[in-house]
């Protein structure tokens, strides 16, 4: 006990004789699964140590904050200020605590001075200072994941022990079974529960596997940090287990995730939002039983070293996206997540279709130049440009596909009117979130959701949608950036009494004629003007790159200039390569 007590830093400066006593004074509490040690508002009263297992702290807004784990204190803030809780402390898993009550706390004072309320309240009001401002925890893989199935269906053969393979790469994994159990300890007791942590000193991660047996399943759901749900794509039944019921509830929805397996990746993906409905995942993944390189996909996405692609809007620009992305899949780095805004949704969408950069540069050809979506004008009522060729276009090629049905992960990024909001289309048909994310102010008119938001370009909020991509998942993130997010002066040589008249503006366009001297278009305007508003999101976003590429934009190419994004694309793809070679942490993130 001692030893537990001289690793909080608080207690790490005392000598044996106090830690003896605090020993003396302390009692062993055992807290379940999902059960709270203390809540929002309640009498500060006692002083937790945790011995074992895992807490999260939450606070009433909802944000999950901080993670507690063993030889850490539990409500020392309100205990030394003799206030009241401050957030609800739950555990995650099967845990034991050390409680002191206040009156076991004054005694052990009394004899020791040397445990002073003034040193310790000097430890509370530095924590207090770090909670007030802390922010939501980015998204981080637990080290105990419980793995069962849903709708109660079986495992494929080997399955599990393919996730342990994959994960292998990031750690040394163990896998455990009912089999594993010593004789003698019962999964709902006490003994239960130092069992487990003792494994989980033995290993980098422990994927505790469900047996069917009642007992069994619902002691490893309650002693896990993760939850890992498997069911079969196609099976018709997908309505929730018992055991489902019993364990969806322990979990933050930022720890469960769901894999949709299915016998071969040549099967059309479908019906995923039938599974997803009910559970609540923050993530799911579509594995193939035919193909290793989603098994070691999933590996990523447990372990926290799923690569993510942040891709930015910027019209034709966005060609410079394809480049990049071919450049990674050319030098073996995988992609598993896509996000972005404006054309970096259209271009991750097209990715996350399972296209090739090849065959998307060439959509983009056969939609914009081809089919020339964005150059038919209209009266200007709702918009400039008349979008019926643009939205057949996107239908066709992005289809009514649910977003959950794509076989890599993907978002997308709009602005909300309806709520002065960002906006993120992580279901839905893939061509509603396209066409949303791309809706430039003025240009398109807004795209309007079955609830009656107005959406338009996400670049009008979060050109860069970084934090986005962090909350989703943990793991590298290449950020994307193009020349209107680089921050730099963008001046012209013309005078403001160049501004052409209504006649001779109607000459130039009859006759097609060129202005003598350049005078910023409205496109150009709305796009630089929606960088200004974002500008503030954009600087906080590339400084949260784990890897900042921008790829070389030629001046003179303007937001519509298609017919350039071939060349463009090519550009950046040696751009990138080149990097690759440079860039040491590219270089980690190469498929092992």
């Amino acid at each position: 006990m001692a030893n537990d007590f001289s690793q909080v830093e608080a207690f790490a400066g005392l000598d044996e004789a106090a830690l003896q006593a605090l020993q003396n004074a302390a009692k062993a509490v055992p807290i379940k699964g999902g059960d709270y040690l203390v809540r929002y508002g309640e009498e500060a009263d006692a002083l937790f140590l945790v011995l074992t297992g895992r807490f999260y702290v939450q606070l009433p807004n909802g944000r999950v904050v901080a993670e507690i784990g063993a030889g850490e204190p539990v409500g020392e803030l309100a205990f030394f200020s003799g206030g009241t809780r401050t957030a609800d402390v739950r555990a995650s898993r099967d845990s034991t605590v050390y409680e002191l009550s206040r009156d076991a706390y004054d005694g052990v004072v009394a004899e020791h001075p040397k445990i002073a309320d003034g040193i310790l309240a000097a430890v509370s009001e530095r924590l207090a200072i770090a909670t007030r401002s802390a922010q939501a925890m980015e998204a981080k893989p637990g080290k105990v994941l419980a793995l069962i199935t849903s709708a109660n269906t079986g495992l494929p053969e080997g399955f599990a022990e393919r996730i342990c393979v994959a994960l292998q790469h990031h750690g040394e994994p163990r896998m455990v079974t009912i089999a594993d159990k010593p004789a003698g300890i019962v999964p709902d007791s006490e003994g239960f529960g130092r069992w487990l942590g003792e494994l989980e000193r033995s290993a980098k991660r422990i994927i505790l596997v469900a047996a069917g047996d009642p007992e069994w399943d619902r002691a490893i759901a309650r002693n896990s940090d993760d939850l890992l749900l498997v069911a079969p794509l196609f099976e018709e039944e997908c309505a929730r287990s018992e055991l489902e019921d019993y364990a969806i509830p322990l979990f933050l929805r930022a720890n469960r995730t769901l894999i949709l397996w299915r016998e071969r990746e040549a099967q059309e993906i479908t019906g995923s939002g039938r599974w997803l409905d009910s559970r609540n995942v923050k993530t799911h993944h579509h594995v193939p039983l035919d193909c290793d390189a989603s098994f070691a996909r999933v590996g990523r996405f447990l372990s926290g070293k799923a690569n993510g692609v942040v891709l930015a809007g910027g019209g034709a620009l966005g060609c410079a996206h394809i480049g990049v992305m071919q450049a990674l899949v050319e030098n073996g780095i995988p992609i598993d997540f896509y996000g972005g805004t404006s054309a970096g949704a259209a271009m991750g969408g097209a990715l996350a279709q399972g296209l090739t950069p090849e065959q998307t540069i060439l959509q983009m050809e056969e939609m914009f130049i081809r089919k020339k979506a964005m150059r038919r004008m209209t009266i200007p009522v709702h918009s400039i440009l008349d979008p019926r060729v643009f939205d057949e276009e996107l239908k066709e090629r992005y289809t009514e596909k649910d977003i959950a049905d794509l076989p890599y992960n993907f978002f997308g990024v709009s602005t909300n009117l309806s709520t002065n909001s960002v906006y993120v289309h992580r279901r839905g048909p893939l061509w509603h979130a396209v066409r949303a994310s791309g809706s430039l102010p003025t240009i398109l008119p807004p795209f309007i959701t079955e609830e009656g938001d107005i959406l338009v370009d996400g670049g009008v909020l979060d050109n860069i949608p970084v934090t986005i991509m962090r909350e989703a998942k943990a793991g590298p993130n290449v950020v994307v950036s193009l020349r209107s997010d680089a921050g730099e002066d963008w001046r012209l040589e013309t005078k403001y009494h160049h501004l052409r008249t209504r006649g001779q503006l109607l000459r130039d366009v009859l006759f097609r004629r060129k202005a003598k001297q350049e005078f910023p278009s409205i496109v150009e305007i709305m796009s630089r003007s929606m960088v200004v508003s974002s500008a503030s999101a954009v600087r906080e976003s590339l400084s949260q790159a784990d890897v900042l590429l921008v790829p070389p934009v030629p001046e003179t190419m303007k937001i519509l200039d298609w017919h350039l994004g071939k060349d463009l694309s090519e550009a950046a793809r040696v751009f990138t390569t080149q990097r690759i070679i440079e860039n040491l942490k590219l270089a980690d993130m190469k498929a092992v």
